[in-house]
């Protein structure tokens, strides 16, 4: 069976290769050339013959302007090109590969400036004629196109390819019979082919032609009765189109010969759902899941249906069974492995879920979704250092997504490795684009530098995110924290938290920064009312000791001890001070 290539690459290196294989291939060539110009009575060139020496100059540059153009450096190949133009005007190939660098460059204007000039020098090679016509098409010139193809067929001959790409010019221009025209003459010439007849099915269905769409899956059918695909394409027409009692016929004797065929058991799923054969449907699912032949985006998709309803009963159990035998049946399956990680996932199952994400990534690493899906479910049960290990491994695939930094660096934090934070959040901020992600970077880079004692750069980083998120509460927050502790700015860190207090006026957090501010100004009075509310509602044994600190503030001496003994009790970052507090039953700073 025939299938379409339409690509120039694979001549493209083959036609280069040829005209590198040596100089006196080279100068023949362009003998060549001259004598049948001149036969021809073609256009004179008033252009001196190159030198022996600038022919080989020529070629030696040729060669580094058709590297580049593999590196895909399409600038600098066409700065070599040009010189290469200069040394040896007259020579086709180097016209025609400056075209294809112009065309990479989207300069289609440019490109056929070359293109036509490769065609004038050499008006027999068929891929000139290929080249001026895309960058007609891709200019819209249609016509002007078309006008290239036909003239090509003239002059080298028939064409499979061109009576494809005439074809394909009518469809872009509206004129689908006409299309149809010429997909039937290359098929007359060169024999059915089935990107052929697809093309003319969609033009068929399009101009609401079904009879004529489904005779052209016959005709498939029927010269290459062994193929399946094609059977079932033709079902998928069918049944697309209501004609289930058409779709069985043809499915039957295929059931009758391929039993342990999974395409034919899902296509009769549909036709019993069509039917509203709910039952059948089912049974028809299991059989089809169970046998071994690749799956499709098809059956992909039927699981994720499942998967949509399990907060239903039935429809849950269905979608754990179907899954369970997809997963016998395909045991390496990545994307059936990430489904069920996703079933587990919808029945907070995330350990089990983890592992599954896991068996698929070693299938196909290549899957960012799935590593934010691992790396979430880390999160989320807080394993700061499996958060760590999987996204550094994600870094490996993904070196450009900044997400990945920040849950590394994040990790890291939490781990207290401050100094491989900050590697992580720096080199984040590489490849991020998001202003507001930027802003988290710095955020978290103004954290891991304070605990590193570079407290410059700390603050520096806080105002950086200021400047372009002035209600930023977490840096609002600790920024005035912070400067508290060092009892630096304390008026800035008042007016800073006091904006987090407003924003959220419940946050057990906010409440005690700014009740602590507020102490360290000495302003005990207000500090105690705002960390008596912090107090309140918190189960952090910092918040409770600064609240005992206040009391004692206050002369209220034994309530002062129960909340430092209440604070010890808790645990967490108290101060070095706290035993002694207790002991002396007095503030120590």
């Amino acid at each position: 069976m025939k299938k379409y290539s339409f690509s120039l690459i694979t001549f493209t290196l083959v036609f280069l290769l040829g005209l590198l294989s040596c100089d006196v291939a080279f100068a023949q060539k362009k003998k060549k050339n001259k004598k049948k110009k001149k036969a021809k009575d073609t256009m004179v060139v008033s252009i001196e013959e190159p030198s022996k020496k600038d022919l080989r100059k020529a070629e030696e540059l040729f060669v580094y302007a058709v590297n580049e153009y593999l590196l895909e450096e399409y600038n600098q190949s066409i700065e070599l090109l040009m010189k290469c133009n200069t040394l040896n005007p007259k020579d086709d190939g180097i016209k025609y590969q400056t075209a294809l660098a112009y065309q990479k460059l989207q300069n289609y204007q440019k490109s056929n400036q070359y293109a036509k000039r490769a065609l004038e020098l050499d008006p027999n090679n068929k891929y000139y004629y290929k080249l001026v016509a895309q960058n007609f098409e891709m200019l819209s010139l249609y016509k002007d196109a078309l006008g290239v193809l036909e003239e090509q067929i003239k002059v080298t001959g028939d064409d499979e390819e061109a009576y494809f790409q005439i074809a394909m010019l009518y469809l872009q221009m509206g004129a689908p019979r006409s299309a149809i025209e010429y997909f039937d003459i290359g098929e007359s010439k060169y024999g059915i082919n089935d990107i052929i007849v697809r093309q003319k099915q969609r033009i068929y269905i399009r101009l609401g032609d079904l009879d004529a769409a489904l005779k052209e899956g016959e005709k498939l059918i029927k010269a290459y009765p062994d193929e399946l695909e094609f059977k079932y394409s033709q079902v998928r027409l069918l049944l697309g189109n209501n004609k289930t009692d058409e779709a069985l016929a043809i499915l039957e004797p295929i059931l009758e010969n391929h039993p342990n065929e999974g395409t034919v058991h899902f296509l009769l799923a549909n036709i019993y759902r069509n039917r509203g054969e709910s039952d059948k449907y089912y049974e028809e699912l299991k059989v089809a899941f169970s046998c071994s032949d690749a799956l499709t985006d098809e059956s992909y998709n039927i699981l994720n249906g499942y998967l949509q309803f399990t907060y239903n009963e039935k429809k849950r159990q269905e979608a754990e069974e179907l899954i369970n035998i997809a997963l016998k049946a395909h045991p390496k399956d990545d994307r059936i492995l990430s489904l069920n990680a996703d079933y587990l996932v919808s029945q907070k199952q995330y350990d089990a879920a983890r592992t599954f994400y896991m068996k698929s990534l070693n299938k196909n690493p290549n899957n960012f979704k799935l590593w934010k899906q691992v790396i979430s479910i880390d999160w989320e049960l807080q394993q700061f250092d499996s958060v760590d290990v999987h996204s550094d491994l994600a870094i490996e695939y993904f070196p450009n997504q900044p997400l990945l930094y920040l849950y590394s660096g994040t990790a890291k934090m939490s781990k207290e490795d401050y100094e491989e934070a900050v590697v992580m959040f720096n080199q984040g901020l590489t490849v991020v684009v998001d202003p507001s992600l930027r802003t988290d970077f710095n955020a978290q880079l103004g954290d891991a530098y304070y605990k590193l004692d570079e407290v410059d750069k700390a603050f520096k980083k806080y105002d950086e995110v200021l400047k372009v998120d002035p209600v930023n509460v977490y840096v609002l927050n600790n920024y005035a924290y912070f400067l508290s502790l060092r009892k630096e700015n304390l008026e800035k860190a008042e007016e800073m938290s006091h904006q987090t207090i407003l924003a959220e006026p419940e946050n057990d957090t906010f409440l005690d920064t700014y009740g602590w501010v507020l102490f360290v100004k000495g302003d005990y009075e207000k500090s105690a009312m705002h960390l008596k509310k912090a107090a309140e509602m918190s189960q952090s044994g910092t918040v409770i000791e600064h609240y005992g600190d206040v009391l004692f503030k206050l002369g209220k001496v034994d309530e002062a001890v129960s909340q430092w003994e209440k604070a010890k009790e808790i645990g967490g970052e108290l101060s070095e001070q706290i035993d002694e507090k207790i002991s002396q039953k007095k503030y120590i700073e």
